[in-house]
C-alpha cells in the first residue's frame, strides 16, 4: 500500500527559514501614519472592545438562569 503524495507533504517534516532570509533587504515603502492608526484602531476594535465587553459583564455569565 503506498502513501498518497498529499499524505506525503503533509507528514514531512518542514523546515525552518534562516533568520537571514527573512530580513534580506529594506523596505520599500515607508509606512505612514494614516496606515498605522487605522491598523491600531482596527486592532483594538476586533481584539480588545469584545474581551472588555466579557470582563464587563462578568457577572451577568456567573448568574444562574
Amino acid at each position: 500500500m503506498s502513501v498518497s503524495p498529499v499524505l506525503r507533504a503533509l507528514l514531512r517534516p518542514r523546515l525552518a527559514l534562516p533568520a537571514r532570509a527573512v530580513h534580506s533587504y529594506p523596505l520599500e515603502s515607508h509606512v505612514g501614519l494614516l496606515e498605522t492608526v487605522i491598523s491600531l484602531g482596527t486592532f483594538f476594535v476586533t481584539v480588545l472592545v469584545p474581551s472588555g465587553w466579557v470582563l464587563a459583564n462578568m457577572e451577568s455569565y456567573k448568574k444562574r438562569d
